[in-house]
């Protein structure tokens, strides 16, 4: 009897469940795994999960994990619904500010380059360590590691230890360019950073000066000064004249004779002077630029004079200053020779001597005038001397012979009286023996 009545016990509880609805379920999926589930702002449960009490209506569900961004969304449920909610959280960027001294290091993730300092990023998970790795050409490479844990800003300072050395470069005059082991880092003045430690090369190029180099030895971090004094380079001058054989000077010192080329003229405002006898000396200023090239021509202007020399009678020899320079020329029928021109004649006082045989020498001193063109006139006095005696019927007569003829024999027995003798009264004609 009490077995039949629990069974039928049973069969009542089951048709009493049987009648009852089929009942709600929520079914949550949460990437990652782990996320937490709210419903209606209660803590309900670590996804994945199933919610069999959630009474039908609109429901709002939130799911959050750490380093993820949360998600929300409203459901609704009717009663005996099965519904599958499926969440990928995405995840939460850090914001991260990397600032480096010196600045513009290169900023490297397992290899990949992410930018130069100073570096903001967006792109860094939260929840999540990265090992960053700064490099700046000098100094040495650093590795840092950084930890998100949330949104919170995160500002990061990191000072570079120096991997080379620093060298101050001045240079007198400035402007040079620096080259550090052959490579161009800049013009003067100049401070070059990142330079090798070790043995390096400095060198300094400016136009117009010579090259300086320095070598030298650095250690990491050390820094040095460089203070240069450039030499100029001497400029080069050719000196050209007309007439040639000027003499020259530079800054008043004796140089040689045109056509001539000076070396190693000291650069800036230089005197040059040339001297010529006869011409007007030249003085100029030539500006010699460091290493420049200069030609200087120069045309001398004449100083010289000139004497027009005419002489009684022609055929004179004339000597200047002690040298024959030349015989005037006699004229047929005339006392007065012809002209004898001489030319470039110094200015100054100079001395003129004639000559003739049976002729007094005649000396004149005269002073010419620079350009000057002076006339002289020379009449030379003769020179009474017998060579010829002869004895005739009528005495015996001495004289200078003249001339003899079929007529006879001239003479001249003073100066300017003339005789002629007959042939046939001369007895005896004897020249006299000077």
């Amino acid at each position: 009897m009490k077995r039949r009545l629990s069974i039928f016990s049973v069969l009542a509880a089951f048709a009493l469940f049987a009648a009852k609805s089929p009942p709600t379920c929520l079914d949550v999926t949460v990437q990652p795994q782990g996320a937490q589930v709210f419903v209606d702002g209660q803590l309900r449960g670590i996804s994945p999960i199933q919610l069999f009490d959630v009474s039908p209506g609109r429901h709002l569900v939130h799911v959050q994990a750490p380093g993820y961004l949360a998600a929300d969304e409203f459901v609704t449920l009717n009663e005996g619904d099965f519904v599958q909610k499926n969440w990928s959280l995405a995840r939460e960027k850090a914001l991260f500010l990397l600032r480096t001294k010196p600045a513009g290091a290169e900023v490297r993730y397992r290899g990949a380059s992410l930018g130069t300092t100073p570096f903001l990023a967006t792109s860094f998970n939260v929840g999540e360590s990265y090992a960053l790795d700064l490099l700046l050409n000098g100094y040495r490479a650093k590795r840092i590691d950084v930890r998100f844990e949330s949104r919170e800003p995160v500002v990061r300072d990191e000072e570079l230890m120096l991997d080379s050395g620093i060298v101050k470069c001045v240079t007198d005059p400035s402007g040079a360019t620096v080259l550090v082991n052959g490579v161009e880092r800049g013009v003067t003045p100049l401070v070059a950073e990142g330079v090798p430690k070790g043995l390096a090369m400095v060198t300094f190029r400016l136009a117009g000066y010579r090259e300086e180099s320095r070598e030298l030895r650095l250690a990491a971090g050390e820094r040095r000064n460089l203070n240069i004094k450039l030499a100029p380079i001497p400029a080069t001058l050719k000196v050209i004249s007309t007439p040639e054989g000027a003499r020259v000077f530079v800054d008043g010192n004796y140089q040689g004779k045109t056509p001539l080329t000076v070396q190693s003229v000291k650069p800036g405002a230089r005197e040059l002077k040339l001297e010529l006898a006869g011409y007007a000396p030249v003085v100029r200023t030539v500006n010699a630029a460091n290493a420049a090239d200069i030609t200087e021509t120069i045309s001398m202007e004449s100083i010289l004079g000139r004497l027009q020399v005419v002489t009684i009678p022609g055929g004179v020899k004339i000597s200047l200053d002690g040298h024959a320079v030349g015989t005037t020329k006699a004229r047929p029928g005339a006392a007065r020779s012809d002209v004898l021109l001489l030319n470039d004649i110094p200015a100054g006082e100079h001395s003129i001597v004639a000559h003739l045989d049976g002729y007094k020498d005649v000396s004149r001193q005269i002073k010419l005038e620079q350009k000057q063109s002076m006339e002289v006139n020379i009449k030379l006095p003769r020179i009474f001397s017998p060579d010829t005696e002869i004895d005739t019927t009528h005495g015996i007569y001495r004289g200078v012979l003249v001339s003899s003829s079929y007529e006879g024999i001239t003479l001249e027995l003073r100066p300017g009286i003339m005789q002629t003798f007959p042939h046939a009264d001369i007895r005896r004609k004897t020249p006299i023996a000077k």
